[in-house]
């Protein structure tokens, strides 16, 4: 729907099908954008303002040199989060300790850029606030908003967008052609029935049913699909009766609103009973999304647990005295995972799980053999002869605390100490009589499952028993809701995405809300899904699936905020969202996301004070956000508080986090020598059972930081040499970019130049394939003075120059450090001395203007090729390969002939068609299609 797949990169989004003739609303556009900083298009949904802002922005781009980025907020519903998603559309990593508005305001202040921001209506004060903060803060920057009321500031211009011009149905229709309203009909509906046009026969009743519908873009594209079973006359009858259907008793609402709402509505009751049931269920996902995910929310039975989290009741043989779950018992379906073996829990190598210290408990079990292969987490260790083997628990699940006064003594109730595998463990005989007694399952926030037998009042409609949906009808449904264009589909990181239009969306959430406890149910799945994937991330981390990990989380950042936030504001999920925001430590740590991360990680903590090792976790993960932050007290207090936590609770492998957390303090804090002394500890001491491998990585890290800084060049290689070995036999990519980075540190101070320029190649190769900005930050530094020390100064002020630009979105004064900014006056002035000023300038130049990607390139002395996640800029002349039909295809949109006319030209589908065009445009990293008729001319 719409036409446009916005692009997760924050570039201008891709235009996927014709779009329809908006000259005047460009023109006045593109005229306020000159004349003020802030214009705001405003318009009830579905007239398209997105579409038009896009177009806008496309037009007037060349006019600024920083770039034009699009800040989606449709997804974002937390007001705190504006600022941070307008940093991240911005490609800006800040890590200081200053409020977020603040910082971003910082460091856009002598840029020229022009920053659209779409779909305002929800989140109206804080937008307001983002572009006050940018209009005062800078002079170069510009804000062009989307929204259906205006922001309330001063500064603001207003730009109605009204729906498509209609012409009278009784009128003149001689010249139907030039309204915009009848072609974007006949467009969309020459798309379901190829060769559909306008004609003497039918501009009447086309205008009728444009005219029916206001001229509403959406409403229009929403009522040609059913060109495909309906023609003109039978689509204005049946919308007639359903928009009086709609409208009666509804005096109120306004002419548009009723007639969008007609349209979606009648839209929906031509849907099927599962389309209809999985339109409703899919509004409560956020942004884009696959179809597994689609499948975990919509399904009533996936086969897949629910993470320990969910509705249902336990299995009995789960559920412990006190209300505790035994989330590894053999037999429960609680906290299973797809790599575990139905009936029991491997941990004979640990993948993904660890030992923790467990009580004893009454009960008979027997367990399976266990059996595994080797994973992201320290296995734990065996028994000594004689002892029982603990029962693991998968990381980072942990017990919920049971009542007291329901073990021996009045205690509480303990888990079984079990025995080696095929064996059985005898527990004591329960202090009751009559077998073990049973916990009552906790009621369910969702709503009662018990259904009234009619809608009360409000028209609420209570839960329909007996009623569920398999996988195979989410898929089913899916694809009935991409044919009727409910769900828009695109290009995702591991393969086709949907999307849902937010006016679809809010339909679908009205209809979710008339039966009872849907909604709860939905969300929780949602969550549920959400932290079962993000655990499977966590637990495949420190192996070679880094880049795909990151461009999935990337891809899914507007979900993951739904299900911290559904857990942190809904009764009784708040341990959820704990365990979800401290898992997601990888994510905020290694992604450059430490700002989000430790806003959720606030409240979550402050949600969840009781001592569990979730909270464990929680507080060293916020600890080492902290410290990226630069916030080094907070850092030290919530390190410490983690690591006292972890003791008192008997875990191990949260304390070895916790020490890995206070180590990097005092790295940060310069205190070398006590850094020193306590990696030397921790690596001497060696991993401990459930510690995450990349942890262990980063602790030899630290240790060969601290002694290369100490000069200690040979220890140091020494430590990296065992790093690299654990790094590559796991096929580890982000560990591995940052010990070679050390390696390479190492043999600057044994003046190896060719092995340190070696060593920081391949170091920067790996970070940007996990996308590390900060750390392609550091390497290009150290390139530039290795650079520098062999005499390539004009290389050097090449790399200069782009590390430069890169640490300008991170910090510019690479936050105050010593050593940073001797190195780099260092570089600069022996380079102009070499060079002299004017030449030193001028290459600096080069490579500040250089893409990320391409400065990579440069820095490897090689082709650069884009970045999955970097736009190319039009004038780029790096060969792009098109296919034979693409290049084809390519000539005839420089021709200027639309996606229709390109099938009826090439006698193909209008959607194969449009499949081209849209792959063009991403190969060649274009917004609109006048970039692909440049490019076609400048080939020739």
């Amino acid at each position: 729907m719409g036409g446009s797949a916005p692009r997760r990169d924050h570039q201008l989004p891709v235009e996927t099908t014709s779009f329809v003739d908006r000259r005047g609303e460009l023109t006045q556009g593109r005229e306020l954008l000159a004349r003020a900083r802030l214009v705001t298009l405003t318009g009830p949904g579905g007239v398209g303002k997105t579409r038009l802002a896009a177009r806008i922005a496309a037009r007037v781009q060349r006019a600024f040199p920083d770039g034009v980025r699009f800040v989606h907020l449709s997804g974002l519903h937390d007001p705190a989060l504006v600022p941070l998603a307008a940093a991240d559309a911005l490609g800006l990593h800040d890590h200081s300790a200053q409020p977020p508005l603040d910082a971003l305001v910082e460091q856009v202040r002598e840029r020229r850029l022009l920053l659209v921001v779409d779909n305002c209506e929800h989140l109206a004060g804080a937008c307001a606030q983002l572009a006050a903060a940018l209009l005062r803060g800078t002079e170069g920057v510009r804000v062009l908003a989307t929204s259906r009321h205006r922001l309330g500031l001063t500064e603001e211009h207003l730009l109605e967008v009204r729906p498509l011009p209609v012409p009278d149905p009784d009128g003149d229709l001689s010249a139907a052609e030039g309204y915009p309203a009848l072609t974007l009909f006949a467009d969309r509906a020459a798309a379901v029935v190829p060769g559909f046009r306008l004609t003497p026969d039918n501009r009447a009743s086309v205008a009728r049913l444009c005219h029916r519908l206001d001229g509403l873009p959406l409403a229009i594209e929403l009522a040609a699909v059913r060109m495909r079973v309906l023609d003109v006359d039978q689509l204005l009858d049946r919308l007639d009766d359903r928009y009086r259907f709609l409208t009666t008793g509804s005096p109120a609402a306004l002419p548009r609103h009723q007639t969008l709402r007609a349209a979606v509505a009648w839209s929906h009751d031509l849907c099927t009973g599962p389309e209809q049931l999985v339109w409703a269920r899919l509004s409560v996902l956020a942004g884009s999304f696959d179809l597994e995910t689609a499948e975990a929310v919509c399904a009533d039975d996936t086969g897949e647990p629910d993470a320990g989290w969910g509705t249902g009741p336990a299995p009995a043989e789960a559920l412990l005295p006190g209300g505790a779950v035994a989330d590894r018992v053999p037999g429960g379906a609680r906290g299973a995972r797809p790599d575990v073996p139905p009936g029991g829990a491997r941990f004979a190598d640990g993948t993904g799980e660890r030992a923790l210290p467990l009580p004893v408990f009454t009960g008979t079990v027997t367990l399976p053999t266990l059996y595994g292969d080797p994973g992201n987490v320290v296995p734990p260790m065996p028994a000594p002869a004689g002892r029982p083997v603990p029962l693991p628990v998968t990381r980072p699940e942990s017990l919920i605390v049971p009542s007291p006064g329901t073990g021996p003594g009045g205690g509480p109730a303990r888990l079984p100490s079990v025995p080696g595998p095929g064996e059985t463990a005898s527990f004591p005989p329960p202090a009751h009589s009559g077998g073990p007694m049973l916990p009552r399952p906790l009621p369910d926030p969702a709503g009662p499952a018990a259904p009234p037998p009619a809608a009360d009042a409000a028209g609420t409609w209570p839960a329909r028993p007996g009623q569920g949906l398999r996988a195979d009808d989410v898929l089913d449904a899916v694809a009935g809701l991409v044919d009727k264009s409910v769900l828009c589909r695109e290009p995702g990181p591991g393969g086709v995405r949907y999307r849902m239009l937010d006016t679809l969306r809010q339909y679908g959430q009205e209809q979710l809300r008339r039966t009872v406890g849907e909604e709860g149910a939905a969300r929780r799945r949602q969550r549920d899904r959400t932290l079962r994937s993000v655990e499977a991330c966590e637990r495949g981390w420190f192996g070679p699936g880094q880049p795909e990990t990151v461009a999935r989380l990337r891809a899914d950042r507007d979900n993951l905020r739904a299900a911290l936030d559904f857990s942190l504001s809904t009764p009784g999920e708040a341990r959820a969202g704990l365990r979800l925001a401290g898992t997601l430590w990888f994510y905020w740590h290694a992604c450059g996301a430490p700002r989000e991360g430790l806003y959720w990680l606030d409240r979550a903590l402050a949600a969840n004070p009781e001592p569990t090792p979730e909270r464990a976790r929680g507080l060293w993960v916020a600890g080492l956000l902290a410290a990226a932050t630069q916030d080094f007290p907070r850092g030290r207090r919530h390190a410490r508080d983690a690591l006292a936590l972890a003791r008192l609770l008997g875990d191990a492998a949260e304390a070895a986090h916790a020490e890995y957390v206070i180590g990097v303090l005092r790295l940060f804090g310069d205190d070398l020598p006590g850094a020193l002394r306590h990696f030397e500890t921790t690596v001497a001491r060696g991993p401990v059972p459930g510690q995450h491998l990349s942890v262990v990585g980063l602790d030899q890290v630290e240790l060969a930081c601290a002694l290369g800084f100490l000069g200690q060049a040979d220890r140091a290689v020494e430590v990296c040499e065992r790093a690299l070995g654990l790094c590559e036999r796991h096929g580890e990519l982000w560990v591995r970019s940052y010990v070679l980075r050390i390696l390479a540190l190492a043999h600057t101070v044994r003046r190896d130049w060719d092995r340190a320029e070696r060593h920081a190649r391949e170091a920067l190769r790996l970070k940007l394939a996990v996308h590390d900005v900060i750390g392609i930050a550091l390497t290009l530094d150290l390139l530039a003075s290795i650079a520098t020390e062999r005499g390539a100064h004009r290389h050097a002020a090449v790399l200069l120059g782009g590390a430069d630009r890169v640490w300008a979105d991170i910090d510019a004064a690479r936050w105050g450090a010593r050593t940073l900014n001797a190195a780099r006056r260092d570089s600069e002035e022996r380079a102009c001395l070499a060079l002299g000023r004017d030449a030193f300038e001028r290459a600096h130049r080069r490579g500040a203007g250089l893409g990320l990607t391409e400065l990579v390139g440069q820095a490897l002395q090689e082709p650069a090729r884009p970045h999955p996640r970097e736009s190319r800029a039009p004038h780029d002349d790096t060969p792009v390969r098109l296919t034979p039909r693409e290049t084809e295809v390519a000539r005839l949109v420089a021709e200027g002939l639309a996606n229709q006319q390109i099938a009826d030209r090439l006698v193909i589908a209008r959607r194969t068609a449009e499949g081209h065009v849209e792959r063009i445009l991403s190969k060649l990293g274009f917004s609109n299609r006048s970039q692909i008729a440049a490019w076609v001319t400048a080939q020739r």
